[in-house]
């Protein structure tokens, strides 16, 4: 689906410039530079835009744009309507998701020198496994996962990013998130972690699970995992890795050696 279809299927155009006007006159404005959140894809990017979405000033995309990816004029009307949402909703600056602009950095600064970006990474193991079960291709979600967390780890100097682990957030929260705002620029609000009581309806209009992960079930699955309480999905590789895919895994040496530098395994001996 491209970014015109998304921002018709998920904007409430008359409605929200009606709410933006008032909210104008009555002196909101956009106060801070974006956030942006980045990583290889089922890493933990959408849990982190639900907490950062459920705080009184960050207004959260509602749905993966691949901004970067289209002409600048395209990126800064698009950016309008964002605002313009910000504003309708009395906050005062926007958080968008989408993993592969992991790979765009760069680009991001060129638009919004002064942004912040959230950088996540998780456990290989866990990602490889997880892209298995959607696209049925363990050795493509092995090969994305290193590809993209080295494009992140380029930016690893820049004040402007910060590499957040999947599971310190889920397992450290307490510790973790207010670091994040910390970050960001903002006070951590201890009703974050609240965020599932307000439902998201980005990939599908129900939250049933729909008890699979693959292709026809994923858009039902994706959004009825984003509708659930914070929880640690950490270590599932351990029982869904197969013999097969540890050797594969092993086999990589890149990606044995990530894992390592991330603090997910003193070794190979796994």
């Amino acid at each position: 689906m491209g970014l015109t279809a998304r921002i018709r299927e998920n904007e409430s155009f008359l409605l929200d410039t009606w709410e933006y006007l008032r909210q104008r006159i009555r002196g909101h404005r956009i106060e801070a530079a974006p956030i942006f959140i980045v990583g290889c894809g089922h890493s933990g990017t959408s849990v982190l835009l639900r907490l950062l979405g459920a705080h009184s000033k960050i207004y959260g995309v509602p749905y993966e744009s691949k901004l970067f990816r289209y002409p600048e004029l395209k990126q800064r009307l698009t950016a309008k309507i964002w605002n313009r949402n910000t504003i309708a909703h009395r906050k005062h600056r926007w958080a968008e998701k989408t993993p592969v602009h992991v790979r765009m950095i760069d680009r991001i600064f060129e638009l919004y020198p002064e942004a912040r970006v959230l950088f996540i990474v998780r456990d290989g193991r866990d990602v490889a496994v997880s892209i298995r079960k959607r696209f049925g291709d363990f050795a493509t979600g092995l090969k994305r996962w290193v590809d993209d967390n080295r494009q992140g780890l380029s930016w690893s100097d820049d004040p402007r990013v910060m590499r957040v682990r999947y599971e310190d957030l889920v397992k450290q929260y307490d510790e973790t998130m207010p670091g994040i705002c910390d970050f960001i620029g903002e006070a951590f609000e201890e009703g974050l972690i609240a965020y599932h009581e307000a439902p998201a309806y980005d990939l599908a209009t129900e939250t049933r699970n729909p008890g699979s992960e693959w292709r026809k079930d994923h858009a039902e699955y994706r959004t009825w995992q984003m509708n659930q309480k914070l929880f640690d999905g950490s270590g599932k590789w351990i029982k869904e890795m197969t013999e097969e895919e540890k050797l594969r895994f092993k086999a990589d040496k890149d990606a044995v050696q990530m894992l390592i530098d991330f603090g997910y395994a003193a070794s190979d001996d796994w």
